[in-house]
């Protein structure tokens, strides 16, 4: 077999530059994976901020797809509330609504105190067009007050970026494994005859 010691050291030049390459570009993922986690909060109302029909706007979608988390959480007590929340476009026309009933109840039995309740709301609109649009809120009881309500613009998906980065990190070890395979059968040796004297004792 002809060894050729120049090529092979072009060779190793060659991997250990990809090798570099995709360490960074794996990085560069990561970090945008970590930067489009979480939500952009826009607008919060508390109780008794609230009113009926009180709308919320003007929501300017400049790309399609765009999608916006809705939470509400009910604060009465033995009351209950459905709360209606219409999407609609720059002229007040509803495009579709979205409801939710909310109620609590407690009280005492033979087993002692009790308490049963549905307070919380967790709802996603996804904005397929560009456009404005609008939001209105309210209940059919007239106790919006009780509720509170945070509108929240959700960031792009991280997922492709993380998908991207775990490929490219795989990549590495495949990379650093095969630059450095007779120092990493070494080091494993020495790990498991640790290992096996650990267990011996």
């Amino acid at each position: 077999m002809l060894i050729r010691p120049k090529q092979k050291h072009k060779d190793k030049i060659f991997y250990n530059n990809l090798l570099l390459i995709c360490a960074i570009a794996a990085i560069i993922f990561f970090g945008n994976a970590m930067s489009l986690c979480g939500d952009k909060a826009i607008h919060t109302y508390e109780p008794n901020y609230l009113n009926e029909n009180t709308t919320f706007g003007p929501i300017v979608v400049d790309k399609k797809n765009k999608i916006f988390k809705i939470k509400a959480h009910f604060y009465g007590n033995m009351s209950s509330s459905y709360l209606t929340t219409e999407v609609q476009d720059e002229d007040g026309e509803t495009l579709y609504e979205l409801g939710k009933d909310f109620w609590h109840e407690e009280g005492y039995d033979s087993e002692g105190y009790w308490s049963e309740s549905d307070r919380d709301l967790s709802a996603y609109l996804t904005f397929k067009d560009k456009g404005t649009y609008q939001l209105q809120f309210s209940t059919d009881e007239g106790n919006i007050n009780n509720i509170s309500i945070s509108i929240k613009e959700i960031k792009k998906s991280y997922v492709p970026f993380y998908m991207f980065g775990s490929l490219l990190l795989l990549l590495v070890m495949i990379i650093f494994y095969m630059l450095n395979v007779q120092w990493v059968n070494e080091k494993a040796a020495i790990i498991n005859e640790k290992l096996e004297e650990m267990s011996d004792d």
